[in-house]
């Protein structure tokens, strides 16, 4: 398990106070019962990497009515992630291109 600075929240205690099983969980999200079991162990590496990843957390915290940011944000730290950048819009850097070309390539768009 990851070194965390505070305790993980138990996941599977909280699942099972609200009488969710994990059949159920991958049942609605169509999530392998084993990723389910590493996100409850707080073993992140187990998951598929980047979005997927992010994604099996943020749908295991909303069935089970977790604080979604907050597991995460864990996900990230465990992992040493971060969100992945936005693709970059077209039509900005064509602007920017345009205004450094007039102003030089310190113009603020």
């Amino acid at each position: 398990m990851p070194n965390f600075h505070a305790a993980p929240p138990n996941l599977a205690l909280i699942r099972g106070k609200k009488g969710i099983s994990l059949d159920q969980i991958a049942g609605d999200t169509k999530i392998a019962i084993r990723h389910l079991k590493a996100i409850e162990a707080c073993e992140f590496g187990a998951l598929p990497g980047g979005m997927y990843g992010v994604s099996f957390v943020r749908q295991y915290a909303r069935a089970i009515d977790f604080d979604e940011t907050e597991l995460v944000d864990l996900y990230y730290t465990a992992t040493g992630s971060g969100p992945e950048p936005s693709p970059p819009n077209p039509e900005t850097h064509a602007r920017r291109s345009r205004l450094a070309r007039v102003w030089g390539p310190t113009a603020d768009v």
